[in-house]
């Protein structure tokens, strides 16, 4: 079973931004704003962050128009 993952994704060649990307049986959704980062302690921020960063390294950046 896939699970949702953090993606950088780039739009028309331009700007990053990070996104939630769902992967699907028939491609991949994804959320259509860029996540932010926020949390109820700096811990919940700093695992957010950690998440962010290790998907990024995991997932290349993915074109959409």
């Amino acid at each position: 079973m896939k699970h949702w993952h953090y993606q950088v994704m780039r739009h028309g060649g331009e700007d990053y931004a990070v996104h939630e990307v769902y992967p699907l049986e028939d491609g991949d959704a994804w959320t259509q704003d860029p996540v932010t980062v926020t949390g109820s302690s700096v811990e919940d921020l700093k695992k957010s962050l950690i998440m962010m960063l290790n998907d990024i390294d995991r997932y290349a950046v993915k074109d959409y128009e």
